[in-house]
């Protein structure tokens, strides 16, 4: 009798057991499933302005000058995904060593200074008062320099997210992009194939010594070689002062941006952020221009 009861317990245990167990699992989830881990914002975004500054920048692809962009930007958000942003930069530029470089450059068919380009002390000791030669020969390549940036952007913020740090601390992010029209103030110098003084910068030299072999006419050479280069007494034809005049003008721009903003404090942000600016209308068509920043804003 005793092991008839045993038996029939067991068996509706485990019917009952079985009749549970899909119950449990339709309410059961882990801690971390479904989107309401995440839908508490700490940082919220919807209905609120974002001012960055300063924000700071610089050019990555140019050959000639550095750009560094100082300014800054307001956004205001329709919602946590989507916001609309006013920026505006101003440029510092310098010249690298390489625009000093080309627009010093030595012509030096007879190899007398050993080096491309210098001052004008590094013709000591040659013959450029009998020949006229070395002298400078300077190159000038389109270079644009940046003065102001005026943007106005579409700001979509797709991810919100969370990241534990060191196992101790949590920190809050978002990740967005942008997309915008706007306003490049510039300072162009265009390419620059004859020199202010009328010569050209490279030229056939014609060796003045009348004992070579077949002799050389020397005032026919003399008159030839005059037409090349520029003396290192006429720093107006070389280096800054042989600039072609600079172009004042606006372009149209395009920007494509990507980047990541790090909450911190209840209402500031860090952010890093890529753009890539597309000039329209240039002498070329357009101009690239990809640019890094980084910033640090404060939400209302």
């Amino acid at each position: 009798m005793m092991y008839r009861l045993s038996r029939v317990s067991m068996l509706t245990w485990l019917l009952y057991g079985l009749w549970q167990s899909p119950l449990q699992a339709a309410d059961y989830r882990k801690a971390t499933e479904g989107r309401d881990v995440v839908m508490g914002k700490l940082y919220p975004k919807a209905e609120r302005f974002e001012v960055s500054a300063p924000q700071i920048g610089f050019i990555m692809n140019q050959s000639y000058i550095n750009t560094f962009l100082i300014g800054g930007s307001a956004t205001y958000f329709l919602n946590e995904n989507l916001g609309f942003s006013l920026d505006v930069s101003s440029g510092v530029n310098n010249d690298k060593p390489e625009r000093f470089c080309i627009e010093n450059f030595f012509y030096d068919p007879k190899n007398e200074v050993g080096v491309a380009c210098g001052d004008v002390s590094l013709l000591k000791g040659t013959d450029v008062d009998n020949d006229q030669f070395p002298r400078y020969g300077p190159a000038y390549v389109p270079i644009r320099e940046i003065q102001q940036v005026l943007l106005g952007n579409v700001v979509w913020t797709p991810v919100y997210g969370k990241q534990l740090i060191y196992l101790s601390s949590t920190s809050y992010f978002d990740l967005f992009t942008e997309l915008g029209l706007g306003i490049v103030g510039s300072k162009y110098y265009p390419k620059q194939e004859i020199l202010k003084n009328g010569n050209l910068p490279r030229g056939v030299y014609i060796d003045p010594d009348p004992n070579r072999v077949p002799p050389n006419d020397p005032a026919q050479a003399a008159a030839n070689n005059a037409k090349i280069g520029a003396l290192p007494d006429q720093p107006q034809f070389y280096g800054i002062g042989g600039r072609p005049n600079a172009q004042a003008g606006n372009n149209v721009v395009l920007n494509l941006g990507l980047g990541q903003k790090f909450h911190f404090g209840k209402m500031f942000h860090i952010k890093v952020y890529v753009r890539n600016m597309t000039l329209l209308g240039t002498d070329q068509g357009f101009e690239n221009l990809l640019a890094f920043y980084g910033g640090i804003g404060v939400r209302f």
